[in-house]
């Protein structure tokens, strides 16, 4: 009877334990789903923006803002048009167009290249907080969608800057709501048949522990016996034990631990659940690393970036920041998309973030554009920076100079600057000095090349 007894409270223990297991697993699960789902709504986002972003970069400002009525069809709207209709050709979106705000919060019209039913010069466009926000020189995207007679749309819009850094116009880019909710329903169903294969394997597991427990348990009723006055007590000894953890790589010593039932068993149990949060850890590890990962070029992405600028932004406000910054643009990828074709502007891409990142610390290179990329090397001097962007050209050179699969020639601009503050109130403020160095950089490349295309005809 005393034998029976015992053997049924194991059961029961076992069952608890079973229980309690698989619901550990099931709501880590569910919080795993929803931080994966929200992490690929802010990409979904990210990536819309960049979108639009990289749409206003391809404008000139004092053009767009120069532009009237009687202009439709010359040649500086047609520039214009040409430019958004080719993004639009070249990107899967739904619209694309310029706006400019002629009121306080009245918005309309400038080029609108849509072949069916384009926007007139002048019609009104619908206002969103979105909108507001790029007017004030911020790119935002709604978060929510607006419905206006073209349909239903989430919309992306970036502020388009004139020569004296002015907003000078908008472009706006729809996303049709129907194809953004299937974006995140896509990655959530992903995400959650994953989940519930995670969980059936854990109930799997859960199942073996269960059976193989029971039988070593069976033979071990006296330690039961005691061990069954508390059974929480037992659990988080198991969970607590450092002789596990220091041997758990110690083949010989656990060895030793099998020839001791009652030892094996606690290691067994402490080894089970381990496993389970060791692999959890890792998964959580893996979502944030893939949310701050540029999928291209396996450099750090804008989400990356903003979080790094964030807490750059904290350590000015505390006067403890010191870095310095290096923009990085890559000359004439359009005409090397339009020539070889987006694979070989792809393999440009990744060629410049390799000879960026050689050079530089991996968790210091961000891709920031759709052929822009930043260093933010902190403690270190512009001097220091400078050297290192010399072997940054070696490594293009070496590239260039190489047997490669595409017929692109890679060639960067670079603009460098360190943070100074005397001068530099914001990360922003260190960041545009870099970039007008970059662009001062690109147009003189840019003259060279018109000029040496001149004289080659």
């Amino acid at each position: 009877m005393k034998k029976t007894k015992t053997l049924s409270f194991t059961r029961q223990f076992l069952i608890i334990f079973a229980v309690l297991l698989f619901m550990t697993n099931f709501v880590l699960g569910v919080v795993l789903m929803k931080q994966s789902t929200d992490i690929i709504q802010q990409l979904v986002r990210k990536n819309m923006l960049n979108l639009s972003n990289t749409a206003a970069d391809l404008l000139d400002g004092d053009a767009l803002e120069a532009l009237t009525a009687e202009d439709v069809g010359s040649e500086p709207y047609n520039e214009i048009y040409d430019a958004l209709t080719s993004f639009q050709n070249n990107i899967d979106i739904e619209y694309i167009y310029a706006v400019r705000q002629v009121g306080e919060d009245e918005f309309i019209f400038t080029v609108d290249p849509d072949p069916v039913d384009p926007g007139e010069f002048g019609e009104e466009v619908l206002v969103t907080d979105a909108l507001r926000s790029a007017a004030k020189g911020v790119a935002m995207v709604d978060n929510a969608p607006a419905e206006d007679e073209w349909g239903n749309f989430y919309s992306s819009y970036s502020p388009v800057f004139d020569s004296k850094g002015k907003v000078a116009g908008i472009v706006g880019i729809d996303f049709n709501s129907d194809w953004y909710d299937m974006q995140i329903r896509e990655h959530t169903v992903s995400i959650f048949i994953n989940t519930m294969v995670s969980i059936a394997v854990g109930a799997l597991i859960v199942i073996f522990l269960t059976n193989s427990l029971r039988k070593r348990f069976d033979t071990l009723s006296n330690e039961l016996a005691v061990l069954s006055s508390d059974v929480d007590a037992l659990t988080e000894e198991i969970t607590s034990r450092r002789d596990y953890r220091e041997n758990i790589g110690n083949n010989k010593e656990t060895e030793e631990e099998k020839a001791q039932p009652s030892n094996d068993e606690i290691e067994l149990l402490g080894s089970k659940l381990h496993s389970m949060h060791t692999e959890l850890d890792r998964y959580l590890a893996f979502i944030r690393n893939k949310a701050n990962t540029d999928a291209l070029t396996l450099v750090n992405n804008t989400n990356a970036y903003t979080e790094r600028q964030s807490r750059i932004e904290e350590e000015i406000a505390t006067k403890s920041a010191s870095f310095s910054l290096a923009v990085f643009d890559i000359n004439d990828l359009k005409g090397i998309n339009d020539r070889y074709g987006h694979h070989c502007g792809d393999l440009i891409i990744k060629a410049a973030a390799d000879a960026i990142s050689s050079v530089f610390k991996l968790e210091d290179v961000y891709r920031i554009g759709g052929d822009e990329f930043t260093v933010i090397e902190e403690n270190t001097s512009l001097e220091e920076v400078n050297k290192k962007i010399e072997l940054v050209n070696a490594e293009v050179d070496a590239y260039n100079s190489s047997e490669k699969e595409n017929e692109g020639v890679l060639k960067l601009s670079i603009g460098t600057t360190a943070y100074d503050p005397e001068h530099d109130k914001t990360f922003r403020d260190t960041f545009n000095r870099a970039d007008d160095s970059m662009y001062s950089n690109k147009k003189a490349y840019y003259e060279h090349f018109h000029k040496y295309r001149s004289t080659d005809r």
